[in-house]
């Protein structure tokens, strides 16, 4: 059985794919079976698929015609492989040297750990936030609110807050310092390299959401069946994607990362919890759009459409398998 299995997935854009596979074969010593599942609506057709095959002919592809969610694009590949470990990878990522080596031996050396993942980076070298805290209530109204623009992770404000250190306060993981190896409660989703006895037991992501929602989720069902996630710091990846680290998640991605927040609350959370996630959607994105309608007519309509989904949106679960 091959040690490890890894998971990419793309969407139309295949230039960054082809980055993450060149890094990968330059460090990674771990036996292992290559992935890419693609999101194309020319399906097999795409013209980028030939050249992909040409550079890596030992890569296997799953073609979907239809774009689908981060879960489902993943769990397919989880349904099929057989490896101890799945490793799970945004395209848009450069592996450092043995970064997924150091993952599969520190799960090799930890039984006890389900999940982990590393240490990220920006592109210029900085340690981007690589953990998060469980969604709690006041965190979540702050982030629906717009106001988590104030504090994202690269503004002078947040710099400011961690040398006060605010976060033996809050405890909000994310702001705490990197370089130390821990239990966490969730880890991004960019690299994420998961034991298959763990999803075994819990079961495959959820994917009842197209975005942002599943790590929190999964996490959270792993950490309940008794195994830990955990942020392992000596292993490095650099993480191209920036719109989620600078909060600036607009257009449909928008009204995906709040159904994703209240999904969460609607499945994890005491029912008044639930209804007041529901009600700062409605109340803070109808604002946001009557104030930028004038000015930013598409990002009013957005915000807009954010707001008729937190009225009128009731989600139909998939259960994870």
């Amino acid at each position: 059985m091959t040690k490890l299995a890894i998971s990419f997935i793309v969407m139309d854009d295949f230039k960054n794919l082809m980055a993450a596979l060149e890094s990968l074969q330059r460090t990674t010593q771990t036996p292992h079976q290559v992935y890419v599942v693609v999101n194309s609506r020319l399906g097999a057709q795409d013209p980028q698929i030939p050249p992909l095959k040409a550079a890596f002919p030992e890569v296997e592809l799953m073609i979907n015609a239809q774009p689908l969610g981060f879960a489902t694009n993943h769990n397919q590949v989880m349904r099929r492989a057989t490896a101890e470990y799945i490793a799970l990878l945004n395209d848009d990522i450069i592996l450092h040297a043995g970064a997924l080596d150091t993952l599969v031996a520190f799960l090799d050396q930890n039984p006890q750990v389900g999940l982990v993942g590393p240490q990220l980076y920006n592109t210029d070298g900085t340690p981007q936030v690589s953990v998060y805290s469980e969604p709690r209530l006041f965190r979540a109204i702050y982030k629906i609110s717009g106001l988590a623009m104030l504090t994202h992770q690269r503004s002078a404000v947040r710099h400011w807050l961690q040398k006060l250190g605010i976060e033996q306060v809050f405890r909000v993981e994310s702001l705490k310092a990197n370089g130390t190896t821990r239990c966490v409660d969730t880890v991004k989703g960019a690299v994420m390299v998961v034991r298959r006895t763990t999803y075994a037991a819990v079961g495959l992501m959820d994917e009842t959401t197209m975005a942002y929602g599943e790590e929190p989720d999964w996490h959270l069902r792993i950490r309940e069946a008794g195994w830990y996630v955990m942020t392992v710091t000596e292993a490095g990846v650099t993480h191209l994607g920036q719109g989620q680290a600078r909060l600036r998640i607009q257009g449909p991605l928008l009204v995906e990362d709040r159904r994703a927040i209240l999904y969460f609350f609607l499945k994890h959370r005491p029912r008044w919890e639930a209804h007041l996630i529901r009600s700062a959607i409605v109340f803070f994105h109808t604002l946001w759009s009557l104030l930028l309608f004038p000015v930013a007519p598409r990002r009013g309509r957005y915000h807009w459409q954010t707001a008729q989904m937190g009225l009128r949106w009731v989600p139909k679960p998939r259960a994870a398998e």
